[in-house]
């Protein structure tokens, strides 16, 4: 019956469908609809897709359009509108995060997945989400624009004015000529043209000298020192295209890298139904779009498409502006990607090959690696990660909060962490054979004497500097990861996993502190009230926000509950 139909298809431009009676299969666009449905019925002798198409479908469809460019925006409408099965699809539901400096009298710094929905001037995206937060919080350590929305007017000052995040304009403690040079310094930082507003900052600090205005001076110091640090990160990344997407296809995975101010600033494996031909591949560019993305000024895939004039000029009717859509990747952009991509899964034959050539020992089933975290010599806390068999296990982390040393003192701490997980070795059945270290020869010098003073034989330990990836070995071997990418991969995702879920403990720690510090000022809350309310909330904002009567729920008098909220509505 199928056969039949695409007998009858005309010799005009226009998008047909597959389908059955409970649902779509497959839409395309056509320039000639009897020549592409045709293509497809010769596909069937040995393409699995094609035939699961025929397989499923018990009708065809097609409308006919006024010209090629009609089918092309057609079928993607369609795409979007019925889901068919075999067509490709983003999976992510949303866009990637931006930041947004609003226009208003006194702008403040938001985050929107969708490019145009708040008022203001947008910078981004950000890959991964949690980086869009964690700017928006440095926006407001470093410019201290307002944290409330709306901007309220009263005489006293907010919690966050004391933290050192907002300067208060609400409460008049800037002026509107002062707060409007903040928005254009975090404008600054964030586009990555810092010569706009540096000149500026530096007559600023001078005025406060004169005025010996210190605190505010410090203030102004750190945000020409945040700058600073900007430029010279230019210099050093800096690449020949100002500002563009880039969607690098390496079946079966797409890649996305963001181009803005001369600066790789994000790189995301897409997630997706399947890459298999070019109508996949348009359809995919177009469906990132629609979910509210930015559309920069050049958008370069590394495909011939035959589709690549009617792909620019719909990108440039929804953009309203033009859009430049090549083929061609610079160099530096080839060589990130290589180093960045080809290696960003580890095949174990392979890791196994390059570990035993260069370190003359077999692949360890399971690596363990160690960081410490401090901050001013308060909350030293240690991370032991656990690298088995290709992956990262979870499950087997551990966390150490360090007891026995106070202050700054990395190798001390280092060592009591040693010494009380490497005792653990001796009672297991099959303990590590390899750990990592994260630091130099002097941290690996503590593992070496822990290891000394347990006894422990059949384990080795690497350290590894970071910035140069440098590997240093207990048998006095320095090798340089960057000569070895698979290496590279494996011991640099140990390292930043140790580091990261280090921090994590140290942060989490500093906010339980930090918040029973708040809840020692409220009369009622004693020991165990503390300990409730920070495992309930976490955070002063998520106790503010609770009622009356959930604080109640939870075993707080009622008239302490009174006490909590009048303390922190303040």
């Amino acid at each position: 019956m199928l056969f039949e139909k695409i007998e009858e298809a005309p010799d005009k431009p226009g998008v047909y469908i597959f389908k059955n009676k409970n649902k779509y299969i497959y839409i395309g666009k056509a320039k000639n609809l009897r020549n592409r449905l045709k293509g497809h019925q010769q596909a069937l002798k040995y393409d699995y897709k094609e035939q699961k198409i025929f397989e499923e479908s018990t009708e065809l469809e097609w409308i006919i359009t006024s010209s090629d460019y009609e089918a092309f925006v057609l079928e993607n409408e369609l795409i979007k509108q019925y889901k068919p099965k075999y067509n490709v699809m983003l999976k992510s539901g949303s866009g990637y995060p931006m930041l947004v400096i609003t226009n208003d009298e006194y702008p403040t710094v938001k985050i929107s997945r969708k490019y145009g929905e708040i008022d203001g001037d947008y910078f981004g995206p950000f890959i991964p989400a949690k980086t869009a937060r964690a700017m928006k919080q440095l926006i407001h350590k470093i410019f201290k624009l307002r944290t409330c929305d709306p901007l309220p007017k009263r005489n006293l000052v907010c919690f966050d004015y004391h933290l050192g995040l907002c300067s208060a304009p609400c409460a008049n403690k800037i002026s509107k000529k002062d707060y409007n040079l903040d928005v254009k310094s975090a404008k600054a930082f964030l586009s990555g043209d810092a010569g706009k507003v540096i000149y500026q900052l530096y007559d600023r600090i001078e005025e406060y000298m004169q005025k010996m205005l210190f605190e505010k001076a410090a203030v102004v110091r750190d945000q020409i020192s945040a700058l600073e640090n900007l430029i010279k990160k230019q210099k050093i990344i800096g690449i020949p295209e100002k500002e563009a997407d880039i969607f690098y296809i390496s079946k079966p995975e797409i890649y996305l890298i963001i181009v803005r101010t001369n600066r790789i600033i994000g790189i995301d494996k897409l997630k997706t139904s399947g890459i298999d031909d070019e109508e996949s591949i348009v359809s995919l560019v177009m469906s990132y779009y629609k979910q509210g993305n930015f559309i920069p000024e050049k958008v370069i895939i590394n495909r011939e498409l035959e589709d690549l004039k009617n792909l620019q000029k719909w990108l440039s009717e929804v953009a309203k502006k033009e859009i430049k859509v090549q083929i061609d990747i610079i160099p530096e952009i080839i060589s990130f990607i290589k180093q960045n991509i080809k290696h960003s899964s580890i095949d174990l034959k392979a890791l196994e090959s390059e570990l035993e050539k260069v370190f003359s020992f077999k692949l360890p089933e399971r690596i363990e690696g160690f960081d410490i975290s401090t901050l001013q010599g308060e909350f030293n806390v240690g991370s032991c990660v656990v690298w088995e068999k290709g992956k990262m296990n979870k499950k087997e982390y551990r966390r150490f909060k360090i007891k026995t040393v106070k202050g700054i003192d990395d190798y001390s701490s280092m060592r009591e962490m040693l010494f009380r997980r490497f005792k653990k070795y001796l009672e297991m059945e099959n303990p590590p054979q390899l750990v990592l270290i994260d630091g130099g020869k002097g941290h690996l010098k503590q593992g070496l004497i822990v290891k000394d003073a347990l006894g422990l034989k059949n384990l080795r330990i690497f350290s590894i500097a970071k910035k140069e990836e440098i590997i240093y070995t207990d048998d006095g071997k320095e090798v340089k990861l960057y000569d070895y990418p698979i290496l590279l991969k494996l011991f640099t995702t140990i390292r930043d996993e140790a580091h990261r879920f280090a921090i994590s403990y140290n942060r989490k720690l500093r906010e339980k502190e930090g918040l029973k510090s708040v809840l020692d000022q409220i009369e009622g809350i004693g020991k165990k009230r503390k300990e409730i309310l920070y495992r309930t909330y976490k955070t002063i904002d998520n106790i503010a926000n609770a009622n009356e009567s959930e604080l109640v729920r939870l075993g707080i008098p009622k008239k302490v509950a009174q006490n909590i909220k009048k303390y922190l509505n303040k």
